[in-house]
């Protein structure tokens, strides 16, 4: 299992139209391994790329519908997400985002989520599979 890191360098750094990306190796993940674990929290933004195992979702851990709290299982947010089967694992790429003042809860794919009523400093979302092919989104 293993994790890359994508992240586009500076508007300056760039040729042409579409920034440049670079990517590095990082941490391997689990069921249990959310972005926090990870040290992810402020990388708003920064995507990263994951290998979940074949496994059993944990539906305790997960909270929000997209965006989710970053204490959530990266991998059990991507089934309830629908971009991976826990029975198969696969390939998710999500995207660091800010906190928000509150998180719904939502049930997909067989999960349900949690509810958050109050501010959280943390969350991710779960990108399609073909976000590390796509450009990365123009700042407003």
């Amino acid at each position: 299992m293993s994790m890359l890191v994508v992240s586009s360098l500076p508007a300056w750094a760039a040729a042409g139209n579409e920034p440049l990306r670079r990517i590095r190796p990082a941490a391997a993940v689990d069921w249990q391994t959310s972005p926090l674990d990870l040290d992810l929290r402020g990388m708003n933004g920064e995507r990263y790329a994951f290998a979940c195992p074949p496994g059993k979702p944990q539906p305790s851990r997960v909270t929000g519908n997209g965006p989710y709290t970053d204490d959530s299982s990266i991998c059990s947010a991507a089934v309830h997400a629908g971009v991976i089967h826990a029975k198969e694992g696969g390939d998710v790429t999500i995207e660091i985002r800010p906190g928000a003042s509150g998180y719904v809860g939502s049930e997909r794919n067989y999960i349900r989520s949690r509810d958050y009523p109050g501010l959280w400093s943390g969350s991710f979302v779960v990108l399609p599979p073909d976000a590390l092919n796509a450009p990365a989104p123009k700042p407003p």
